[in-house]
């Protein structure tokens, strides 16, 4: 009976090798499931990936784990499906803009350079915003955050954006907020920013929306358009008034804007704190607004009773009171006087009354007759 126990070698062998065959099957079989179930929940998130992102806001628990998955994110990002790099922008832009947004990990995983190339043509509206919307969140970092998104080339892609024909408005008002957010963060930032020719596309989009009913409809485009235009032209140093100038006769429209409350107030005030900046210097300057036609409603805008608008407008008068008397006429024609006086008399924002007070005493410094004029006026 020994031969019933004699021990096989091959056949055991063959067994062996059978089983590590099909092993290997198995595991292979549960890579390929692995790879589904990771493939249909990233589709998932594809196709809800807004819902996903409007569930993390207001939850600590899932915006902590989404913030643990960077690296992950970072990874899909990086590859080449769009699917996957779509998720994963949309998800970073997100993070980005709560409240403690985690800007260096996300420059520190290499992303930056990647939101800067899905700003090109064969990718989608969606996939722009979002990359936009993150750049802009960096953007509005430290001075050397913001670095890293200059340094990556992504001005001249904002500014293509701009001057696009499409009719993407949301789009062309996160650029323009983006551009405003890097030009604020110094004078040298503002100067290297309008180097590019960013006033250009700024001033063209601001033209073509000041008619209704465009104005109404494009109300948030033309205040995103017109914050960045203040941030341009202000700062210490100023900038070249060169540089500047063209934004004048856009001004004169803006300024005209009825009636000067909610956003198209803030849209009036952005356009007189410009003005306020662009009369503060040389009497050719000073011209310039005047041959512009601004002084009229200037002067208007003082019966206001919206404090900041005015306080903006009491500076550039202050500022054409340095001129010239053929200056400064121009605006006693237009009854400044008059209106100052009624500031005087019945104001009650010291603010308003401080820069009223500061705007006379610049005109009635500068020489005898214009004290009698101060006189006559009843300032004095």
């Amino acid at each position: 009976m020994k031969w019933l126990f004699k021990f096989d070698k091959d056949k055991w062998q063959k067994r062996q090798r059978q089983m590590q065959k099909n092993l290997r099957s198995m595991e292979s079989i549960r890579k390929i499931n692995r790879e589904l179930i990771l493939f249909f929940k990233r589709n998932h998130e594809f196709f809800h990936v807004e819902r996903c992102i409007e569930d993390a806001a207001g939850d600590p628990i899932a915006i902590q784990k989404m913030f643990d998955s960077i690296p992950v994110m970072a990874s899909d990002l990086m590859s080449g499906n769009e699917s996957f790099q779509f998720v994963a922008t949309a998800r970073l832009s997100f993070l980005l803009s709560t409240e403690n947004p985690p800007i260096d990990v996300v420059i520190q995983s290499g992303v930056v350079p990647h939101f800067v190339r899905f700003l090109n043509e064969q990718y989608g509206l969606q996939h722009k915003l979002y990359s936009v919307r993150a750049l802009y969140a960096i953007g509005k970092g430290s001075l050397e955050q913001a670095v890293v998104v200059i340094k990556h080339g992504a001005i001249p892609m904002f500014i293509r954006l701009l001057c696009c024909s499409e009719e993407c408005y949301q789009l062309k008002e996160l650029v323009a907020a983006a551009l405003g957010s890097l030009a604020s963060q110094s004078p040298d930032f503002r100067d290297y920013v309008l180097q590019f020719g960013t006033l250009t596309p700024l001033l063209s989009l601001l033209d073509n929306h000041l008619e209704p009913p465009m104005l109404h409809e494009k109300i948030a485009l033309l205040r995103a358009c017109s914050n960045t235009l203040a941030i341009f032209c202000q700062g210490n140093p100023a900038p070249s008034f060169n540089q500047i100038r063209s934004a004048l006769p856009i001004l004169r429209r803006l300024i005209h804007l009825n009636p000067p409350v909610g956003v198209i107030g803030e849209v009036c005030e952005d356009a007189c704190l410009c003005l306020s900046y662009q009369s503060n210097g040389s009497a050719e300057q000073i011209q310039a607004l005047i041959d512009a036609d601004v002084c009229a409603r200037l002067v208007m805008l003082l019966g206001l009773s919206d404090g900041k608008i005015v306080e903006h407008v009491l500076r550039t008068v202050g500022n054409i009171f340095k001129g010239v008397d053929s200056q400064i006429q121009i605006l006693i024609n237009n009854g400044v006087f008059f209106r100052l006086n009624a500031i005087l008399m019945h104001g009650s924002n010291s603010s308003v009354l401080r820069k009223t007070c500061s705007a006379i005493s610049t005109l009635t410094a500068r020489d005898r007759n214009q004290i009698q004029v101060g006189i006559y006026y009843g300032f004095v």
